[in-house]
């Protein structure tokens, strides 16, 4: 019951989120980074206002939640300010392996600046994924993301609802990252077979959209696709 009414709200909050979505747009998917490194651009630089209108926000009076402000970004996380942003797909996500059934599933993913503190400045990440056939919880991922200063070299911890928790590193290229799993850590009573690696790709695909694909070995099935999907941006 929990698990369903928070579908519903997720999904009453994208339709909100819908609904305030204007035509204004960005015609350029390097906007994100751009903005990131020198907001001062905006309204200044011809190509980066003739472009990127939404990520300087110029189209209206809505402020901007502060943890999605491009704007605040830290100089070490501007190589990834592209991922900022709340993340969706209704039902396009599809699942493989040869240990369970095919299926098909609905994701949203949270991308945002965590709160100032001390040490390396770091993104939250959350993600919650559901089965869009019965519309139940699949799978729920919590972390957090930072870029080693001065590099390209991009980091994530995640903790997850099956037991797992992970370490994963990659290099960020282009708008894209390919994660490569250092380290997993797994409760002793976890139902899902031990991963021995694990390779996730987030590529953005243009301004609105973002594909994320995830490779695992595990102790029985060799590296092998599991699950893909490509997410429409929702928010802001």
């Amino acid at each position: 019951m929990r698990a369903t009414f928070l579908l519903v709200a997720l999904f009453c909050a994208s339709l909100v989120a819908a609904k305030k979505k204007t035509t204004c747009r960005d015609r350029d998917m390097n906007c994100y980074v751009w903005v990131a490194r020198n907001a001062t651009q905006c309204g200044v630089d011809p190509l980066v206002t003739e472009n990127c209108p939404k990520a300087c926000y110029m189209c209206g009076p809505e402020d901007v939640d502060p943890k999605y402000d491009l704007r605040r970004v830290p100089d070490n996380l501007q190589r990834v300010a592209f991922l900022i942003g709340r993340w969706r797909s209704e039902f396009g996500g599809k699942a493989v392996f040869p240990t369970i059934p095919k299926f098909t599933y609905g994701e949203q993913i949270d991308i945002s600046l965590s709160k100032d503190g001390k040490g390396l400045p770091t993104l939250n990440y959350t993600a919650f994924a559901w089965d869009v056939n019965d519309m139940v919880e699949l799978h729920q991922e919590n972390g957090f993301i930072t870029v080693k200063n001065g590099t390209n070299v991009v980091s994530m911890t995640t903790v997850m609802s099956n037991g797992f928790a992970a370490v994963e590193e990659g290099e960020e290229d282009g708008n894209s990252i390919k994660f490569f799993m250092r380290r997993i850590g797994r409760i002793s009573f976890s139902r899902d077979l031990p991963v021995r690696r694990m390779i996730r790709d987030w590529i953005l695909l243009d301004e609105n959209h973002l594909e994320s694909r995830l490779s695992m070995a595990t102790i029985t099935h060799r590296m092998m696709d599991h699950t893909s999907i490509i997410y429409t941006k929702i928010y802001p």
